[in-house]
């Protein structure tokens, strides 16, 4: 797709979206995504999951480095983390710096002192400039998700376990584990989700609602409960749950 008619479907949407600025990070690889090893307020690419290598940080936003971190107004809880949005320069800078540009981004961190701070790659594609804050609109879109949901282990002891989901066209909205035939809820903690199961074994299964209403199954994770360890992921379908159907009856939109 061309710039110019990138920019024109940008335009188009101009009065839904609302307004902010941006700001760059530098061109590191694991900027934001994985700031000091620590896999960022979202963990994506944390060091115990294997960083870059992280089943968590293999979405096409991380891998071609268009990705932010944003402020923590909108941070929030973490409710924000794995959310696309669609920035967009429209050439407007006070100083006439840069060219119009628009691009989708995926928040992956938070501590950001513009709306968004972005990796140079995006940065660069949005404004064609290095440096500098720019003002921007920018709307929430559903991610590109090629692969379906995943959830991986981000830490684990016989009792408790920190999880990661990530590939998502929204964030998580709530998340509940099935561990043989006992459920367990999961709670959000500033961009990653904590569970305490106790002694249980048995095949393990998650059912994820995001903040659009749709619905993810991902069946058959991380073989026995028992036997999960860091690192360990599975990825599931994507569904939405249509009030027309009976309750537990799903329609997929991708395998």
């Amino acid at each position: 797709m061309s710039r110019t008619l990138v920019l024109l479907v940008a335009t188009s949407s101009l009065a839904l979206a609302e307004h902010g600025s941006m700001s760059m990070w530098s061109s590191t690889a694991d900027t934001l995504v994985a700031y000091k090893s620590e896999g960022s307020a979202c963990k994506y690419a944390d060091k115990e999951m294997g960083g870059l290598d992280a089943p968590t940080a293999q979405t096409p936003y991380i891998k071609s480095k268009k990705y932010c971190a944003v402020n923590r107004g909108m941070f929030g809880g973490g409710e924000i983390c794995g959310a696309c949005y669609r920035l967009t320069y429209q050439g407007d800078h006070e100083q006439g710096l840069g060219h119009p540009g628009s691009e989708v981004i995926q928040v992956v961190d938070s501590g950001s002192w513009a709306t968004f701070d972005c990796h140079m790659t995006a940065f660069h594609e949005i404004t064609s400039q290095d440096t500098g804050i720019f003002p921007i609109t920018y709307e929430k879109v559903a991610c590109e998700t090629p692969g379906g949901p995943v959830a991986a282990v981000l830490h684990t002891d016989y009792y408790f376990t920190k999880l990661v989901f990530n590939n998502l066209r929204y964030p998580v909205k709530t998340a509940e584990l099935t561990v043989g035939d006992k459920k367990f809820p999961l709670k959000l903690v500033g961009g990653w989700w904590y569970v305490w199961t106790g002694a249980v074994s048995g095949k393990a299964s998650f059912s994820i609602t995001e903040d659009d209403g749709s619905q993810v199954m991902l069946d058959g994770c991380f073989g026995d409960w028992e036997q999960r360890k860091a690192a360990d992921s599975c990825s599931g379908s994507h569904r939405l749950l249509q009030s027309s159907l009976t309750e537990d009856a799903f329609m997929p939109i991708y395998p």
